[in-house]
C-alpha cells in the first residue's frame, strides 16, 4: 500500500518542532523511526475512515 504522507516531510517537520517546541533536543534527537512514521500514517489513516464511516449520505463532496 502507498503513503499517505510524504516521510522525508514529516521528517523535516519533526525536526523543526523540536526546534521551537523543544529547544536543544533537536540535536539531541538526530533521527525518525520508521515506526513513529509508520504510526502517524496509521492514526491520519484511521482519521480518514472514521470521517467517511460518519459522513452523510447525500451530496456529491466529501466534506467531513
Amino acid at each position: 500500500m502507498s503513503h499517505l504522507v510524504n516521510r522525508s516531510q514529516v521528517k523535516v517537520f519533526i525536526k523543526a518542532k523540536l526546534a521551537t517546541l523543544r529547544p536543544g533536543m533537536e540535536e539531541q534527537l538526530t533521527r525518525i523511526s520508521k515506526q513513529a512514521l509508520d504510526n502517524y500514517e496509521a492514526r491520519l489513516r484511521i482519521m480518514i475512515e472514521d470521517d467517511i464511516m460518519t459522513h452523510r449520505s447525500c451530496g456529491k463532496t466529501f466534506d467531513p
